[in-house]
């Protein structure tokens, strides 16, 4: 590698006689790359080989760009306190393409939270792209702004994340609810907290310990293209966000909800997916404004009871209503359910579950339902809150 012209190289960087196998780090000498990229102005290029990091990680810089193609960053048994293999703080204008990162979260301590790329405050224009990330024990990739300064422009494209997050049994295992030690920012194979103007396109994400993605007070965002596939909780979970699309996705036997869209969520757009074989509703979007839910297939979901007892349930493919203890205490009004094709089996109290009485505005039109409960349940609907036509 060619270290005078556009581009420079880790190896540069390493001492002589550097081992490939991972058995030595050389995290400091690694910093030493990145700074000096970032400051000249080349793209870093790691050398494919096994890179052994400790949870303090690799800081990024912004107008930086790594070329990791074949490059493992390995975190080995022996970590046990939180952290990360990179970190960004107030970064601007980053690229990351390719690499792997290994974890190791079926022998670290319960509590122990391992992010893979973890970027917080004022990120701008970011781009990953390529990698795969699995076995840690917190997100695979987490962008945290906050309401004042929210993270922008962030891209994450054909990244495979898998069996990450921190543990978090379902509501009818044992252990319900998060491992001890843990937050609510550590649930996702994808976590985006006050994030505006995002992509996450062409991915796909398996098997998390809690939920597959987590949206939070974000805006103006697609999620497309993507395959969320057996997380121990929900697949696409979007909380108090504002226009985000979701289309052409396969999410499917995710072991709660499959898409949960709620408390003060606006005008947020389904469109085109599969959602198939989720433990409770396919869809569950509670207090929420302005919702479309159109070009569905939702196949077969509420595979688990959900109620005090094991012969009680109330799973429909879609259920509509208005949340208890929601804290935005928004209301539920103006959804467009229509032209969805919904697939049912006699353990569903219905095809489709509107509670209308906190509910306004709410169309559901031009469904095809099939299966054996083609219900469509509307409760307490004394003023014409809901107007149900033309489904087959």
């Amino acid at each position: 590698m060619d270290s005078r012209g556009h581009t420079i190289s880790v190896a540069d960087f390493l001492p002589d006689g550097y081992v490939t196998d991972g058995s030595v780090s050389y995290q400091t000498g690694l910093q030493k790359a990145i700074d000096a990229a970032a400051r000249d102005g080349r793209t870093l290029v790691f050398p494919p080989m096994v890179y052994l990091l400790d949870e303090s990680g690799l800081l990024l810089r912004s107008h930086l760009t790594i070329f990791m193609y074949g490059a493992v960053f390995r975190l080995d048994e022996h970590r046990n306190k939180d952290g990360q293999a990179f970190l960004g703080q107030d970064v601007v204008g980053v690229r990351i393409l390719g690499g792997e990162i290994a974890g190791r979260n079926d022998v670290w301590s319960e509590g122990v939270n391992i992010r893979g790329i973890y970027l917080t405050g004022r990120s701008e224009d970011i781009r990953i792209r390529d990698m795969h990330i699995h076995d840690l024990s917190s997100n695979g990739i987490g962008v945290f702004g906050d309401s004042k300064h929210p993270a922008r422009d962030i891209w994450v494209t054909d990244v495979v994340i898998d069996h990450c997050c921190n543990r978090y049994g379902d509501y009818l295992s044992e252990e319900a609810g998060p491992e001890k030690g843990s937050v609510r920012e550590d649930q996702g194979l994808i976590a985006f907290f006050h994030v505006q103007d995002f992509v996450v396109r062409g991915c796909r994400l398996e098997k998390s310990r809690s939920d597959g993605t987590h949206f939070y007070k974000c805006r103006q965002g697609q999620f497309v293209h993507n395959k969320v596939y057996g997380s121990q909780m929900g697949g696409y979970f979007v909380e108090t966000c504002e226009d985000v699309l979701a289309s052409d996705n396969v999410i499917r036997d995710n072991g709660s909800r499959g898409v949960t869209i709620e408390r003060g969520s606006r005008h947020c757009t389904l469109e085109g997916n599969v959602v198939a074989n989720s433990g409770r509703e396919g869809l569950w979007a509670p207090d929420c404004t302005g919702l479309v839910i159109t070009g569905n297939v939702f196949d077969r979901n509420g595979r688990k009871p959900n109620g005090e007892q094991p012969h009680q349930v109330w799973n429909a493919n879609i259920t509509v209503n208005d949340a208890l203890h929601d804290p935005t205490n928004s209301s539920t009004e103006d959804y467009l359910i229509a032209n969805n094709i919904l697939y049912t089996t006699d353990g569903q109290v219905a095809a489709i579950r509107i509670d209308a009485r906190k509910a306004t505005g709410i169309v559901v039109k031009n469904n095809l339902l099939r299966g054996e409960n083609r219900r469509i349940l509307v409760e307490g609907d004394e003023d014409g809150n809901v107007v149900v036509h033309g489904n087959e």
